[in-house]
C-alpha cells in the first residue's frame, strides 16, 4: 500500500498533441509527475496502463475515426486517490439506440482501465478514471482470475 502521507498533491490539466508521439510524450510527463509526487510502483503501474489506453482510445476513436482536433489530459492526486480525466473534441456518432457508438466494440482499453481503476466513467468522449490509494492495486489483487476469464470470454 501506498504511505498516504508521503503523496504529495497536485492538479494539472494539458493540452495533449493528437499523435503517437503526442500521447506518449504527455504519458511519461504525467508518470514522471506521480512518481515524484509520492506514488508506489504497484499503482504507478496500474494508472500508467489505464492512462495509456485512455490516451489510444482518445487518438483512434476520437481523432481518426471522428476527426476531432484536440485531446486533453486532467490528473490529481491527493492522500486518497489519483483522478485522470481524458477527452477530446471529436464528433458525436449516436448508434439508433441513442448510444455513442465509441462505447462499442471488442477492444481492449476500457476492459484494461476498468481492471486496474477503482472507478471508471466513459460516455463518447470522456473518460474519467479514480485509483484509490488505500486499497491494493490490481498486481495485488485476487481479482486476477476474474479479469482473465472476462478476457477470454471476449477472445474466443
Amino acid at each position: 500500500m501506498t504511505q498516504a502521507s508521503s503523496i504529495s498533491s497536485f492538479r494539472t490539466v494539458e493540452n495533449v498533441l493528437p499523435t503517437e508521439a503526442g500521447i506518449a510524450e504527455a504519458l511519461s510527463r504525467a508518470i514522471d509527475v506521480f512518481e515524484k509526487a509520492g506514488l508506489d510502483g504497484a499503482h504507478l503501474f496500474s494508472i500508467e496502463l489505464s492512462i495509456h489506453e485512455a490516451l489510444v482510445n482518445a487518438l483512434v476513436h476520437g481523432v481518426r475515426e471522428r476527426g476531432a482536433t484536440q485531446i486533453r489530459l486532467t490528473y490529481e492526486i491527493d492522500n486518497s486517490c489519483v483522478r485522470v480525466v481524458v477527452e477530446d473534441d471529436g464528433a458525436d456518432a449516436i448508434t439508433q439506440d441513442g448510444r455513442d457508438s465509441r462505447e462499442e466494440g471488442h477492444g481492449r482499453g476500457l476492459l484494461l482501465i476498468r481492471a486496474f481503476t477503482s472507478r471508471v466513467f466513459s460516455q463518447g468522449r470522456v473518460s474519467s478514471m479514480e485509483l484509490d490509494l488505500d486499497e491494493a492495486p490490481v498486481s495485488g489483487s485476487d481479482r486476477i482470475p476474474e479479469i482473465l476469464r472476462s478476457w477470454n470470454s471476449l477472445l474466443w
